[in-house]
């Protein structure tokens, strides 16, 4: 194999990570583990999610709201209904994605200890 056909990867950067938890920390209620704001629905004034009891998150390519065209946003997937967490718009997927990774291990910390 030559040099030329070497692929090197390249994970995402401490100040990535530390950026990631402090925006997943952001909506975390503090005092629910694996408990998470998400946008409400209809007339309600304020919405939370136990990611714990969801059955995958998903870092989903929105087009739906005019203002951020080509968005990414993270949510919770309970079977076959998803909730969207108040996380982004982000401009990327890998953004969106450190951003799941990090709801997930925040929502498990206290489980693992």
């Amino acid at each position: 194999m030559s040099a030329a056909n070497v692929v090197t990867r390249t994970g995402p950067t401490p100040d990535e990570l530390q950026w990631a938890l402090a925006e997943a920390g952001r909506e975390a209620l503090v005092m629910a583990p694996g408990w998470f704001r998400a946008w409400p629905t209809g007339d309600e004034k304020w919405s939370a999610v136990n990611v714990r009891a969801a059955t995958g998150l998903i870092v989903n390519h929105s087009r739906e709201d005019e203002r951020h065209p080509n968005s990414w946003t993270v949510r919770a997937q309970f079977g076959g209904h998803a909730v969207e967490l108040r996380f982004g718009p982000y401009e990327s997927k890998a953004r969106a994605s450190l951003v799941a990774q990090a709801i997930l291990k925040i929502a498990y910390r206290d489980a693992t200890q």
